[in-house]
């Protein structure tokens, strides 16, 4: 049966703070972060030498000066992952990649993450949506699963769609969350997963 699935990018397929960090090395001398366990926090500020002030001044650097910034994301996920996508695909579930990605210098971000998916996946039946309401997005495409790192997105696509089944991967910096959604009692719809292939096993069985 075909059931459709929305996929987060960055913090679940895509290294996001490696390339962010990268840029900031390179403006400001601050630390590069490879391992995303390494990262503590959502706001740099709050973990991470890199100010406020100067995380404006990297996205500032990226969306006139770095080309294809989101094309050149290193990936969290294996080989052996992106060949279960496909295997999705083979098996007529409509993907969506949804994102808040913005526009950077280059092509336009919904070019660079597709190239990046096929690139990676070997994918061709697929959607990208930018978009900072995923609530809507995940209604209108009538998911049946999503997938995301931050808790703030799970919990506005599990209002806005409740037959919906939102799960949150887990990461060193939303592991706070773990707690309320283990005790909730009005979440129904969400639950936690501790790695892509475990996500990707709910979706096979369906």
């Amino acid at each position: 049966m075909n059931k459709v699935v929305a996929l987060d990018i960055d913090g679940v397929f895509s290294n996001f703070h490696f390339s962010f960090s990268e840029v900031a090395n390179h403006l400001f001398g601050t630390p590069i972060v490879e391992d995303i366990k390494d990262v503590k926090a959502y706001r740099w500020e709050d973990w991470h030498p890199l100010t406020k002030k100067q995380c404006n001044k990297v996205w500032d650097y990226i969306d006139t000066e770095v080309v294809n910034f989101w094309l050149s994301a290193r990936p969290l996920v294996s080989s052996s992952i992106f060949k279960r996508l496909k295997g999705l695909e083979l098996s007529n579930h409509s993907l969506y990649f949804v994102t808040t990605r913005q526009n950077t210098a280059g092509a336009s971000v919904l070019h660079q993450t597709t190239q990046w998916i096929k690139n990676l996946a070997g994918i061709d039946k697929f959607s990208v949506i930018s978009t900072r309401n995923k609530g809507k997005i995940v209604e209108g495409i009538d998911a049946k699963f999503f997938i995301d790192d931050m808790p703030e997105n799970i919990i506005e696509v599990a209002n806005a769609v409740p037959n919906c089944m939102c799960y949150l991967l887990v990461r060193s910096y939303n592991n706070y969350f773990i707690d309320f959604i283990t005790k909730s009692h009005k979440y129904k719809n969400v639950d936690l997963v501790y790695s892509v292939d475990e996500f990707i096993d709910i979706v096979e069985r369906g």
